[in-house]
């Protein structure tokens, strides 16, 4: 018998009914090794000869066109338990095909977008989010669109702050930045080529007044990048506190994969803290 041969006779023992003729959504963006059905639910099940998934899979798989529809991956080995949080922080269900058999798995079923978005609403806060980069770098829109994206889509109360620098002297734009980043309880830090007064002033003043837990720094994977920092990223890697989210990327595409996967871990915890209903 095939893994996948293995896999099925599993399920079907447990109560899961296969659909080989089941009509897949024509806005599905991948294609499920099996399909299965039980309780109402419709199981669209994944195998994986490894413990690697690429973040740009993972959005795809997470765009399910009925709410009915439950995206399971099996593994063939074990996932670091970091990415393993990650993935079920998604709402992606999780199990392991290890020595012939399933093992570990957890179902994560999400509630309907209206619930979710009603509790959001009532257990949590809006969260206002400093963005500090250079003015004139396309990394800064690209993360104000994700912000937006991620309101819209998982109604996460996401109000993102971008001051736009050449509006003001130097010394009245310092006040303005104290002011706003006073009403902010997270920061987003984007480092690239070049350095700038400004966005090392926003830094240290987020240092001493929005917690640690809360800053996101995204720093460039170059070598321009380290040099033209390396005071402040030295100041950030020295602190006592390591809660801080230190998160290298390369280009606006890795820089996608990153932003969403940490924020999305984030909000989980969050939920979880405040007891949002996003799983059954």
């Amino acid at each position: 018998m095939t893994p996948l041969d293995k896999i099925s006779e599993y399920f079907l023992k447990n109560g899961f009914i296969e659909s080989i003729n089941y009509k897949l959504p024509k806005s599905l963006l991948w294609t499920p090794d099996l399909i299965f059905t039980k309780n109402n639910n419709v199981y669209f099940l994944l195998y994986k000869t490894n413990n690697s998934i690429p973040q740009s899979f993972l959005d795809r798989i997470l765009v399910i066109p009925k709410e009915n529809i439950i995206p399971l991956l099996i593994f063939a080995k074990k996932l670091h338990p970091t990415e393993e949080k990650a993935i079920l922080s998604n709402g992606i269900s999780i199990g392991y095909f290890i020595n012939g058999r399933i093992v570990n798995l957890i179902i994560r079923k999400k509630r309907s977008k209206e619930f979710v978005k009603k509790e959001i609403q009532k257990k949590l806060e809006s969260i206002d989010i400093f963005v500090s980069s250079k003015q004139d770098i396309v990394e800064r829109e690209f993360i104000k669109g994700r912000i937006h994206l991620l309101r819209d889509v998982e109604h996460y109360p996401f109000f993102p702050h971008l001051i736009e620098y050449d509006k003001f002297s130097l010394k009245k734009l310092y006040k303005h930045i104290d002011e706003v980043m006073a009403q902010c309880e997270w920061i987003i830090i984007l480092l690239e080529d070049n350095h700038s007064d400004v966005v090392s002033y926003e830094i240290n003043k987020a240092l001493k007044t929005i917690s640690h837990n809360n800053i996101f720094m995204f720093v460039k994977s170059s070598s321009e990048c380290k040099l033209a920092w390396d005071k402040e990223i030295k100041k950030i890697k020295n602190l006592k506190s390591k809660t801080i989210k230190y998160l290298p990327y390369i280009n606006t595409v890795d820089l996608e994969v990153t932003f969403s996967k940490a924020i999305r871990i984030h909000m989980n915890d969050l939920c979880k803290r405040k007891k949002v209903q996003i799983f059954i």
